[in-house]
């Protein structure tokens, strides 16, 4: 009930924070021309022009930038290698990882008839995904606090990106580690999905238990190895009779695996302490965080940087409605990140 609460209130802040930065690129007065035109008919002015795009051959232009400047995102390419590598690593992890995992009941549930998150290549992609984010943020920490990268400045609103990201993603890959070592989430898939009951099924249980621990890492107060191979083989049969149709081996999660070896030695006091809720908490509320805030953060340049390269591919200077040229604008100020780079390419003026 509170999850979906807040996530109700997170949706609906960024949803006004759209609807404010369209607003604000209908309104916002830039050069004398601007004067001519209130945001109303500068929003009626953009949405005859986008109409005009998709019915006619500039929707061609539309695809091809699509394409090259914002999916492979070919002008930073022209710029940097390493800070093309950055982007494509940041942005193509982070949109493959919403559309797979946090979608997946509305993407990867209705593509896939027979998707489960902990089965492959579901689970592998999940973490490949995520090693991608966390290649990425160490290029951009690198390139700004150690490379010192000329003319890129650092402000507290690229601190914040940067954190926000980092939470997102190593409190997912913790909590995965945590759950694959957990007892506390053994027990609720044995109660959930196996069917068996600890009072007519106790046997098994501990079989299963047992197969568990040895073959996909779980740590158990209950039962240790070395196992006697009965058991280890009772255990697997009721394992493919009950949880291999919907659980790979768990090295598959390679980042969440690491962690599961690494703290093995004090997985029962993380679960006895409710390590797995804690992080799920701090995961989602990260992610609530973000996206609320993402219209009034620097962040929103993923939205606002690829609208602005479309309308620039699609707009011709001699017969495009000037209204739209103002509205251009405003959005081009809006997808600036600050960095640096028309410093370098212009001849007149140092703007940095």
């Amino acid at each position: 009930m509170v999850f979906n609460v807040l996530l109700y209130i997170s949706l609906g802040i960024f949803i006004l924070g759209l609807i404010y930065k369209v607003y604000t690129w209908c309104s916002m007065k830039i050069g004398i021309s601007a004067q001519d035109y209130t945001p109303s008919q500068r929003f009626s002015a953009a949405v005859k022009g986008t109409v005009g795009v998709v019915f006619s051959s500039k929707i061609l232009l539309f695809i091809k930038a699509f394409i090259l400047d914002v999916l492979l995102q070919k002008r930073i390419l022209k710029e940097s290698f390493s800070r093309w590598i950055m982007h494509m690593l940041l942005y193509g992890g982070f949109m493959l990882l919403l559309l797979m995992h946090a979608l997946e009941k509305f993407v990867s549930a209705k593509l896939f008839s027979d998707y489960y998150s902990t089965v492959n290549p579901f689970m592998f992609l999940r973490d490949f995904f995520g090693f991608m984010v966390v290649v990425g943020i160490g290029i951009a920490i690198f390139r700004r606090f150690i490379m010192k990268v000329p003319r890129l400045k650092t402000s507290g609103m690229d601190v914040y990106a940067i954190f926000i990201v980092v939470v997102i993603i190593f409190s997912g890959i913790l909590l995965e580690g945590v759950k694959i070592t957990s007892h506390t989430a053994f027990q609720g898939m044995v109660e959930d999905y196996a069917g068996l009951t600890a009072e007519d099924d106790a046997e098994e249980i501990e079989a299963l238990e047992s197969y568990w621990a040895k073959e996909f890492d779980v740590v158990s107060p209950n039962v240790q190895g070395p196992f006697e191979e009965e058991i280890l083989e009772q255990g697997m049969e009721s394992h493919e009779a009950n949880c291999a149709e919907c659980h790979s081996p768990p090295g598959w999660a390679f980042t969440g695996y690491a962690v599961a070896k690494t703290i093995k030695p004090m997985a029962l006091t993380l679960d006895n302490a409710d390590a797995a809720n804690i992080l799920w908490y701090i995961h989602f509320l990260a992610c609530f965080i973000g996206l609320a805030y993402l219209p009034f953060s620097k962040m929103f340049h993923i939205i606002s940087t690829p609208v602005s390269l479309l309308a620039n591919a699609v707009m011709e200077k001699e017969t495009a409605d000037p209204a739209n040229i103002v509205t251009r604008q405003a959005m081009e100020l809006d997808a600036c990140t600050h960095c640096g780079t028309c410093s370098l390419r212009c001849s007149a003026s140092t703007a940095f």
